[in-house]
């Protein structure tokens, strides 16, 4: 295990690798982070308790008008740019990576606030058509589960 300098201000909720393992996902609070790491493998019996791993912060993506982020998605399977999250305030959001930003917004997604977002990562047991990718679910407690389009966002 390794940490950076990097002080959280609130507990973390969620880590996942993302983009084929090159980065971390994590949330703390209403935004999440993307940090970039290094996993120093040698063996060194002179200097085996130096730490040599590195993780460092590539940039923090506030969700807008959120308390707190209850859940987070992204693909790691394959090169996705797409994360999505959804917020205390009942609020679900798209960030695209590539460009660095918020892309949209769906407010008042389900009843309460989003507990899981799941989105298609494939599987290796059937083929399906490219547009089936832009597909994701969301359900709350109470509330049941939506499908929903990214291209739509409906």
């Amino acid at each position: 295990a390794f940490q950076g300098k990097e002080k959280f201000h609130k507990t973390v909720r969620f880590a996942q690798f993302y983009f084929i393992d090159s980065f971390i996902l994590l949330c703390c609070g209403a935004e999440f982070h993307l940090l970039s790491f290094h996993l120093d493998t040698t063996k060194d019996d002179l200097k085996r308790y130096k730490q040599r791993s590195l993780c460092k912060l590539v940039q923090k993506f506030p969700m807008a008008s959120t308390m707190e982020i209850t859940s987070l998605s992204a693909v790691n399977d394959f090169y996705s740019y797409i994360v999505l999250t959804a917020g205390s305030n009942r609020a679900l959001e798209v960030f695209d990576l590539n460009a660095g930003c918020s892309i949209a917004v769906i407010p008042e997604v389900h009843a309460r606030s989003v507990h899981q977002i799941c989105q298609n990562k494939g599987s290796s047991f059937s083929t399906q058509q490219p547009e089936a990718y832009n597909l994701f679910m969301t359900t709350a407690a109470g509330d049941g589960i939506k499908l929903w389009d990214l291209r739509t966002l409906r």
